[in-house]
């Protein structure tokens, strides 16, 4: 699984819902875990699900890996264990980026002239401050440059990177029989000053349709209401076709 050097695990440095965050001996580097807890609605609802963890960290990993592949500058370094990837320390900005290629969820609140499921003619890049507290709100472009978030020529470059990610994931995913319907991706600066795509890549960050039936593989099972064996096995059915890339 590892060809390097593992550094030593120190002190913890965060925890989110999904993921541990720890300091290595090595200042440019972290340790990120995977955990099997399973949330939604800003952490209202809440489960656990055995082994959730390690199929996202293989499917991030690999996801990572292909970005890598095709010039995409990542944190990712290595899969280390099971459940965790070596990472290089990044200075987070405190924005998700959601790009959609299928009007769904909150955006057909937001603009009901949407029809869900809607094939959009191009994709749409939206913004919105990460701060659970305040419900992680919606940003133009004019909002954040105002509040200082990032500069108009880096918020441009989040963006041409983004349609980067997303042309190299559909792709790919299209070859396994899946649909990127959207995702939401983080990005942050490593200590050399470069702006890199961080967080993570799985079912918990991006919604996913089978191709062939539309049939949901991704956590939006859980925020419908489904049984936990429901979601776990379409958790599985990406770390198949995904990790495995086995095409039904």
């Amino acid at each position: 699984m590892t060809t390097l050097t593992v550094p030593e695990k120190l002190k913890l440095i965060y925890e989110g819902k999904a993921k541990r965050l720890y300091e290595t001996n090595q200042v440019d580097k972290v340790l990120i875990e995977f955990k099997d807890d399973l949330t939604a609605f800003n952490g209202k609802k809440h489960d656990v699900i055995a082994s959730k963890g390690i199929l996202n960290a293989a499917i991030s990993a690999k996801l990572f890996t292909i970005l890598e592949k095709n010039g995409i500058a990542t944190h990712f370094i290595e899969q280390v264990d099971e459940r965790t990837i070596l990472a290089k320390r990044l200075k987070m900005i405190p924005l998700e980026v959601v790009c959609r290629n299928i009007a769904y969820g909150s955006l057909i609140k937001r603009v009901p002239l949407f029809k869900p499921g809607q094939k959009l003619n191009r994709p749409i890049i939206e913004f919105f401050l990460k701060n659970d507290e305040l419900g992680d709100p919606f940003l133009s472009e004019e909002h954040i440059i105002s509040l200082e978030i990032v500069r108009e020529d880096e918020l441009n470059e989040i963006k041409r990177i983004t349609r980067r990610v997303n042309d190299v994931l559909k792709d790919f995913l299209a070859r396994v029989g899946i649909t990127l319907v959207d995702f939401k991706l983080e990005y942050g600066w490593d200590l050399n000053g470069d702006l890199i795509l961080g967080d993570e890549l799985t079912g918990d960050t991006m919604r996913l349709w089978d191709s062939k039936t539309g049939r949901i593989l991704d956590k939006d099972l859980y925020r419908k209401g489904e049984p936990l064996s429901e979601v776990l096995k379409a958790y599985k059915e990406c770390y198949r076709r995904i990790v495995l890339e086995e095409v039904p």
